[in-house]
């Protein structure tokens, strides 16, 4: 049996001593020694110092600490709001307001509260802060003018609490996809994510993980291979191996992550080949989208299954491993077996083991290939040229663009205005620079509106545009130089380049006026391509807070703001700009109460 190993990165001395016990038959729990520090800072914390659960109603979880989520690690819990807004958030230590958030994106409404001993509990997806937090935080928008907020409250504004305190109310701000509270447990000198079921937040939790699928990896492409199936699987070649592996936890059926998992491939005299192990106590934010490099991706990006890689691949960066990561390639002679023992625990300390024995021969095994095939790339290079030549496009990129070696591909259409590049389903943790010539003066005739073939090229409004499933993935707008677009692109994929010169659509949201019920303006924005890019309002010529909801194009001035008179009619203006610069406008005379 032939296996290859990598030699990448440090890895901290408690986490690699407490692997190699694990080997040694030295533990049989899940506790790496990362976790049973945790756990007893935890404990040191409480045993000196007043600690309250931020909510108050019984705990149910919708997400833990460690879950694949988009393109990183969950950071936090999602602590379920029984599916409502407005119910008390409570702060979870003493402490003093560090950081407010307002945004339309991510955490949307956050506060981050800095409490004793070097940590800090964060709270994030709220409705609405406490009054005095509210208060400082718009005024502090209006003295800046910005759609959002991120800032630190001086130690004159006095935001200070006790454990127990309210400091808001939970909601759907941000990127939440329902009602929920995302709270957080931070190590104050780094921002690192500490796992908050480890000591700080009391859950239980008396179901194993769920461990139903490996995955095999071989340059014929992917194959899926049930845990409880066949005893032996033929391969042949160099094959690579993940598992599917999941938790649930008690009182809900949200699949969460897995805490640890420990791998050991034996060859056919029980002697170890290499393991993989990794433990998320905790995390770090500068490197959490490797998240993509864990995970096997093409699995990841088609089917959001929560599937790990059992090795390492040599852009990941993540600092979760213990000692001994191998690059994971397995290559077997004929007639020889090797023997894959994977056990997985959940923060609870429940256990789900799995084994896999692998023989080498001729494989029948149904392979799936991963990129596209539907036509071949006009030119392709190696990514550790860092830049491709194609007959339409230059593409360049750095050294740190993707997490392992591969070819960047890329191929256009006859038109010119459509191209496919590769790679499709491996990672990208950076951007393509793309250089793209625009074709023929007579083809964008045919799509400008231009009066004739020789007039000039449109300059403006171009977007790139990558789709999947019908549905708009990626918009990128483009400048235009000398003929040439140029946009920096995300992934890989199916792009053509369109013209938006539709500007976003502005109009009241419920009726022929912008007022509801309460005093509250709002309206409905959307912008289907570009993207919304600015919202400017205005209330009789002076500039006024918006917040702004993409998730349901909601725009709203919140009346407790008092910028507006009551009982006499004044102007209101409302000015969107999408991502290329097309505006609209909306303005009439409203009379507020």
């Amino acid at each position: 049996m032939r296996t290859f190993e990598t030699q990448i990165g440090r890895f901290e001395a408690g986490f690699s001593i407490c692997h190699m016990l694990c080997v040694l038959g030295v533990f049989s729990s899940s506790f790496s020694l990362g976790q049973v520090v945790q756990s007893e800072r935890a404990q040191r914390f409480k045993a000196t110092h007043e600690w309250t659960d931020p909510l108050t109603v019984p705990l149910v979880l919708s997400g833990n600490f460690g879950e694949l989520r988009g393109n990183h690690f969950h950071t936090g819990l999602d602590m379920k709001t029984q599916g409502r807004e407005g119910l008390p958030v409570l702060a979870a230590t003493d402490g003093v307001l560090a950081r407010v958030k307002m945004s339309p994106w991510g955490y949307g409404n956050a506060l981050y509260l800095e409490g004793p001993d070097g940590i800090t509990t964060v709270y994030a997806h709220l409705q609405r802060f406490t009054p005095e937090v509210q208060a400082w935080a718009v005024a502090r928008t209006y003295k800046g003018r910005s759609l959002g907020l991120d800032a630190t409250p001086p130690a004159s504004a006095g935001l200070t609490f006790q454990a127990g305190d309210t400091l808001g109310w939970s909601g759907n701000s941000g990127g939440s996809g329902g009602p929920h509270l995302h709270f957080e447990v931070r190590d104050t000198p780094t921002q690192h994510p500490l796992n908050p079921l480890q000591g700080w937040v009391a859950k239980s939790d008396s179901r194993p993980p769920s461990a139903p699928t490996w995955w095999l990896e071989s340059e014929r492409g992917l194959v899926s291979v049930p845990t409880d199936g066949a005893d032996t699987v033929v391969v042949e070649g160099e094959v690579r191996v993940s598992i599917e592996a999941y938790d649930r936890l008690d009182g809900a059926s949200n699949i969460c992550g897995i805490h640890t998992l420990e791998a050991v491939l034996k060859d056919g005299q029980d002697d170890v080949q290499w393991t993989h192990r990794f433990g998320l106590d905790e995390l770090n934010f500068s490197v959490n989208k490797d998240m993509n490099a864990h995970t096997l991706f093409p699995v990841w990006k088609r089917e959001r299954d929560q599937v790990h890689r059992l090795h390492r691949l040599p852009g990941n960066r993540l600092e979760i491993y213990g000692g001994g990561a191998a690059s994971g390639v397995v290559a077997l002679d004929s007639g020889e077996v090797a023997t894959l023992e994977c056990r997985v625990w959940d923060v609870a300390g429940n256990q789900t083991a799995r084994t896999l024995v692998l023989r080498g021969g001729a494989s029948a095994l149904p392979w799936t290939v991963v990129e596209f095939e539907g036509a071949s790339p006009q030119a392709e290079s190696p990514s550790a040229l860092h830049t491709l030549s194609a007959p339409q496009a230059t593409l360049s990129w750095d050294d740190k663009t993707f997490f392992e070696p591969t070819a960047v591909g890329w191929r256009s259409d006859s038109t010119g205005l459509s191209a496919f590049v590769w790679p499709e389903f491996e990672a990208w943790r950076g951007k393509v620079d793309v250089a793209w010539k625009m074709p023929s003066r007579e083809v964008v005739w045919g799509i400008s509106g231009a009066a004739l073939p020789q007039d000039a090229w449109p300059t403006a409004d171009w977007v790139a545009v990558h789709e999947v499933g019908g549905q708009v993935k990626h918009a990128v707008p483009a400048d235009v130089q000398e003929g040439t677009w140029r946009m920096a692109l995300p992934s890989g994929g199916a792009w053509r380049m369109v013209r938006d010169t539709v500007a976003p659509k502005v109009i009241p949201y419920h009726s022929g006026t912008p007022l509801v019920q309460g005093g509250d303006a709002v309206w409905f924005v959307e912008d289907l391509l570009a993207g919304v890019e600015t919202l400017t309002l205005t209330i009789d010529g002076q500039w006024a807070r918006l917040v702004w909801d993409p998730k349901r194009n909601m725009a709203t001035y919140e009346a407790a703001d008092a910028r507006h008179p009551s009982g006499a009619p004044v102007r209101v203006q409302l000015e969107v700009m999408d991502a290329v610069g097309n505006a609209a406008t909306w303005s009439g005379t409203l009379v507020w109460p």
